[in-house]
């Protein structure tokens, strides 16, 4: 990660900081998950791709030559070049090359709840950040970028109105996302925006924002829509017809739902993964570091920490600091191997998971460092493998109990319902039964009296005597804890039916059959038939347009990873002088338009051991001294605090406007912001006439001690109305301050 002290700009602005594609580039990269393509190249054919890594291929056992002596034994021949390469190909290709597709479409569920909540974040802050009202307007910004290679969508978003209804369309992208609703689509345009909105002001940009971009990136190539998703439950009900309870209980899976993805993609994004914690490791290479000091400098870093950190700082002694200090590098160093190792990978990739849940859920807690911890632990969902999931299986069936759902034959409603169910018993556990209650439906018509059966119930698959009935809320429970991951939607279910889920479902069987009309659902049931249609075979046209959306893929990527490479040769401190080189401008563009930046190195070589902020002494007409951030008085002394409160994206703006490269930005952005505060409390009287921006700043304390010491306050903005006179009896303004320079 990026330190949490530089200035991403600086990095970016530069040659060797440089590269992806532009926006016209993502929209092209991978094919649909529909596509066939992946059957016919990099998602070959499970048989294809598994075959054994070391088998022989058929060029490795050519005959002796006919000119060897008889009786003699000929030597034994030498494994072609060509035949050993396949041979590694097909290594690399199942150990680091394949994932499972239940993997990806978990990955993506985990992604998109984080996109859509770190896109919440940021909206909370839109109306200082974003729009121009704000600290930098967008039309500044765009004479004025802030980095080489800016491209914004949330530039053409200017008043805080039309900000508002630019993060809600993004919000509705990655909620899209999230879903699986029309997945490919979605992942590309939530990889637009997140790079959009890190564009729109990179002062605030740290390495979790980088984090973002790269991953959100990666997904877009990678199908995670074939599982868990909305794409996949309409395609699952567009190739099957089921007419009957018989048909429902084929739980078959189509290959495309079953068959592992293979490509270029996984390996990249693990190399990613594991480049992140190496350089984590290697650029830390400073004597704060080696002697065990740094999460004692961390921890008293006011600006960023949070409440638990100053409470944690104030109990943990010295010396446990030391041992968590030591013990981040390991556990960094370890989560290599770990990610990478190819053998044991059911203990290996667990520990990885679970050492970056531990390593990130620390860091998130302790600090506001943005989305760069909970990013990275959505990463880790990248690493279950297969093994995982049957593991997972094995003990959900343990613990779960089967169950027959018996439902209304004569109700398109029920049997609509009991179609969705049997998508969503991925473990087998759901029996159906129609209820035989055709006779009583006919009395009912008939006037006879006697009601139609429920639209369902439940009863328990182990007893033959179908002793225990469920019915209403208590049937829908049962199923749910017979749904992988269903015991845990309980509560959800109970708060989405607002807590009275089993009158709702007596309200769904009174008026079932208006319901199924409303969803067009049909008030007669087709003809009793197994619809056992085989699937059209792709036409060689199709195959061919397939494998090349196939090669075109893999190709971006590998241009992409090429790209990556050359970016952290360049940006880490700890590679050789001799590696560095001059990027190509089109590697260049590639990188920094969408912020895909390799640069790692939290707290390297030395933690901070400066802790500062912005504090205003604004002066408004009335003659009171206010702060317009806090609307408080100033504080211009850091020392005696206990946590300073700030979020991210306020402790980032206020560490970096302070720089003296970052200049421009101050008059008038953030100026013109500080000017507006009336507006923004709408009293006459809280007009500023006056103001002294100040970087406020502290040494942490020394090892072994609690207080900060060397408080001072540099001056870095000055401001006096013009022609301004004092009411009477106010005292007259002072002199400007002389703007002095808080780092570079």
């Amino acid at each position: 990660m990026r330190g949490a002290d530089e200035d991403p700009s600086a990095a970016a602005t530069g040659a060797p900081a440089s590269a992806p594609a532009g926006d016209g580039a993502p929209a092209s990269v991978p094919a649909g998950d529909d596509a066939p393509a992946e059957s016919a190249t990099s998602g070959e054919s499970a048989s294809a791709e598994s075959a054994t890594p070391g088998e022989s291929a058929p060029e490795d056992s050519a005959p002796a030559g006919d000119g060897a002596p008889p009786g003699a034994s000929a030597p034994a021949p030498r494994p072609p070049a060509e035949g050993r390469l396949r041979r590694v190909g097909r290594w690399i290709k199942e150990h680091y090359c394949t994932i499972d597709v239940r993997t990806l479409g978990l990955f993506r569920l985990v992604l998109g709840f984080l996109l859509a909540s770190d896109c919440v974040r940021h909206w909370a802050e839109a109306s200082w950040i974003y729009s121009n009202d704000g600290v930098l307007t967008n039309h500044y910004h765009l004479f004025h970028p802030s980095s080489g290679y800016n491209f914004s969508l949330y530039h053409a978003f200017s008043s805080i109105g039309e900000v508002h209804v630019a993060f809600a369309l993004s919000l509705f992208c990655f909620l899209c996302f999230f879903v699986g609703w029309h997945t490919r689509l979605f992942s590309v345009l939530s990889f637009l925006l997140v790079a959009s909105r890190d564009n729109r002001i990179v002062m605030i940009e740290n390495g979790g924002y980088v984090v973002v971009n790269i991953i959100t990136c990666w997904a877009m190539f990678m199908p995670t829509g074939r599982r868990f998703s909305v794409d996949a439950l309409i395609r699952s009900y567009r190739e099957r017809q089921e007419r009957t309870a018989a048909d429902l209980a084929d739980r078959s899976r189509p290959a495309w739902a079953e068959r592992p993805y293979v490509s270029g993609i996984v390996l990249l994004a693990l190399l990613n993964l594991v480049t992140i914690y190496y350089f984590n490791v290697v650029n830390k290479s400073g004597l704060i570091w080696r002697r065990g000091e740094t999460v004692h400098y961390v921890l008293h870093l006011d600006r960023m920490v949070t409440g638990l950190a100053v409470v944690a700082r104030e109990y943990i002694p010295f010396w446990a600091k030391k041992g968590m200090t030591w013990g981040v590098l390991v556990l960094e160093a370890m989560l290599v191997p770990w990610i990478l190792s190819p053998y044991g990978r059911r203990y290996t990739r667990a520990l990885a998971m679970a050492g970056m849940w531990a390593l990130h859920g620390s860091f998130g807690v302790m600090m506001r460092l943005g989305p760069f911890s909970w990013f990275m632990i959505g990463w880790s969902f990248l690493l279950p493998t297969a093994q995982h999931w049957d593991a997972l299986e094995r003990w959900y069936r343990r613990r779960a109990e089967p169950r027959v759902v018996v439902y209304d034959g004569s109700s398109p409603l029920a049997f609509a319902l009991m179609r969705l169910l049997a998508r969503l018993d991925g473990l087998g556990l759901l029996r159906f039964e129609e209820a035989r209650a055709e006779a009583a439906g006919e009395a009912e018509a008939a006037g006879g009296g006697e009601p139609r059966p429920e639209l369902f119930v439940v009863r328990d698959a182990s007893d033959p005597a179908g002793g225990r009935v469920f019915q209403g809320a208590a049937a829908l429970r049962e199923i749910l804890q017979a749904l992988p991951g269903g015991r845990h939607a309980w509560p959800l279910v109970w708060a989405l039916c607002l807590g009275a889920p089993g009158a709702l479902l007596g309200v769904a069987s009174r008026r079932r059959d208006a319901i199924a009309r409303f969803f067009g659902f049909g008030l007669t049931r087709r003809p009793r038939a197994r619809a056992a249609a085989a699937a059209e075979s792709p036409s060689p046209l199709s195959e061919k347009l397939a494998r090349g959306r196939a090669i075109a893929r893999e190709a971006l990527v590998a241009y992409l990873g090429l790209c990556a490479v050359s970016q952290a040769i360049n940006e880490n401190k700890s590679v050789p002088a001799f590696l560095k080189h001059t990027q190509p401008k089109v590697v260049q563009a590639t990188i920094v338009y969408p912020r895909l930046l390799q640069g790692w190195g939290m707290f390297a070589p030395n933690p901070i051991t400066e802790d500062g902020s912005i504090s205003v002494d604004a002066i408004t007409v009335d003659g009171r001294h206010v702060d317009p951030f806090t609307g408080l008085p100033p504080d211009l002394d850091l020392s005696d605090a206990r946590g300073l409160g700030l979020g991210q994206i306020q402790q980032d703006y206020f560490n970096r406007i302070r720089l003296d490269r970052n200049k421009p930005f101050r008059r008038p952005g953030l100026q013109d912001y500080l000017l507006r505060y009336p507006e923004r409390t709408g009293r006459p009287d809280d007009e500023i006439v006056a103001f002294d921006v100040y970087w406020v700043r502290d040494q942490c304390p020394k090892p072994g001690e609690s207080a900060p010491y060397k408080n001072e306050a540099i001056p870095i903005l000055s401001y006096r109305k013009p022609g301004y006179r004092p009411r009477p009896g106010l005292p007259p303004l002072p002199p400007l301050r002389k703007e002095e320079s808080a780092g570079n």
